[in-house]
């Protein structure tokens, strides 16, 4: 299973959108894909449509009960495609039981775990790149600069501290493309060290895919949208996963855990 975050320490980029929307793309594929709804606003259950009953089981029960993790497993309405609504923000497991958490994560049988991350990305941070064995950061060309900070900041977080492989950016909802030109990619991704996997254009029917107040109800764009710009960008991103990828530098997510949760409470203590 290959274990997948879409990061970058700023709100607004679409993450969740593309978690979304590359998770169904690997589904049509063949792939079971196992998406973890780590936002308590739960767009990943807005954009694809489930609704879970109020009884229904949440991640944080399964883990707080020690319970098997699939009754907490949604079918979507896109074959090969499940969601585990985890009922509160990511950072809430330090409160529960964080190692618990990721053994939980690791025991799932899928050929790929998407988690998404909420913003602010603070202790998310400690498990989604703590957990997953790879990340690609998103940018947009709204407060462009503020993007490329955050995206620095989260490699080297999650490059050096996380052992968590950066496979590159996406520079998402781009609304002037003749401003990012193949010089300024090229020096973008010089600075960030990591190649641009995806150029994605503005688009207002994929906008539209949030939802919204009235009519305006939201959809699986990858489903709705076929043969757009947007979702050949998805299948791009798709098949780069589907393709060889550099080896995880974690061999035990679970002990890394471990380890992370001690260094995290020397800095608690210190503070």
């Amino acid at each position: 299973m290959k274990s997948i975050t879409f990061a970058v320490s700023k709100g607004g980029v679409g993450k969740s959108l593309i978690t979304a929307n590359v998770g169904a793309a690997l589904a049509d594929k063949g792939k079971k894909v196992i998406l973890i709804e780590g936002d308590p606003n739960h767009p990943l259950q807005v954009i694809l449509g489930v609704d879970t009953p109020s009884e229904g089981l949440k991640l944080d029960e399964v883990i707080r009960k020690d319970m098997e993790i699939e009754k907490a497993t949604y079918s979507t309405e896109f074959d090969n495609l499940f969601l585990i609504p985890s009922g509160v923000s990511l950072q809430r497991y330090f409160e529960i039981n964080p190692v618990n958490f990721a053994k939980k994560l690791i025991d799932l049988k899928a050929d790929f775990l998407f988690i998404d991350v909420p913003f602010p990305l603070g202790e998310a941070a400690f498990l989604s790149l703590g957990i997953c064995e790879y990340f690609i950061v998103v940018l947009t060309e709204d407060e462009f600069v503020l993007c490329v900070e955050s995206a620095i900041d989260t490699i080297r977080l999650g490059r050096y501290f996380f052992k968590c492989v950066p496979l590159g950016f996406i520079l998402n909802r781009i609304k002037t493309p003749e401003k990012f030109t193949e010089d300024f990619v090229k020096d973008l991704e010089d600075l960030l060290e990591i190649p641009c996997v995806a150029r994605i254009k503005e688009d207002l029917k994929v906008s539209k895919s949030y939802g919204g107040v009235g009519s305006h109800k939201a959809f699986l764009a990858y489903q709705k949208l076929r043969g757009n710009e947007f979702t050949k960008s998805v299948d791009d991103i798709a098949s780069l996963l589907l393709g060889s990828l550099p080896k995880p530098e974690k061999k035990d997510v679970v002990g890394f855990i471990e380890e992370v949760i001690k260094q995290r409470s020397k800095v608690v203590r210190i503070r």
